[in-house]
């Protein structure tokens, strides 16, 4: 049986950086909602973790923030969050995402990318 989704997710390929409570990982954002994304990444993740993570995405040079997203499941390199808490100007830039208001593939730009990692 299929499994239906409330919530529309985008294709998206942007990067994010997320830390668990004993180690911090990078990976690129496949595909988002507003309840959460799913995320590739060489760092493994157990189901059932909490993550804070913070994503690079095309609508400015600050990161989205999350300030708490729990690993809800893992195939390999891919993982899925929900997403648990966000600043409020965050969850209306993610809504923004989500409605397509901006285009979703971020061109390669390592100095920004430099810029939003500290």
């Amino acid at each position: 049986m299929a499994k239906l989704r409330y919530c529309e997710r985008v294709h998206t390929h942007f990067p994010v950086v997320f830390a668990g409570e004993a180690y911090v990982g990078e990976g690129t954002v496949l595909n988002v909602s507003v309840p959460g994304c799913a995320v590739h990444s060489r760092k493994r993740v157990q189901p059932g973790s909490y993550l804070e993570m913070r994503m690079l995405v095309p609508d400015t040079t600050s990161p989205l923030r999350v300030g708490l997203a729990k690993v809800r499941w893992c195939e390999g390199r891919r993982f899925g969050v929900e997403f648990i808490q966000m600043p409020g100007e965050d969850q209306v830039r993610l809504g923004r995402l989500v409605r397509k208001q901006v285009p979703l593939a971020l061109p390669h730009r390592s100095s920004a990318w430099q810029g939003a990692q500290s």
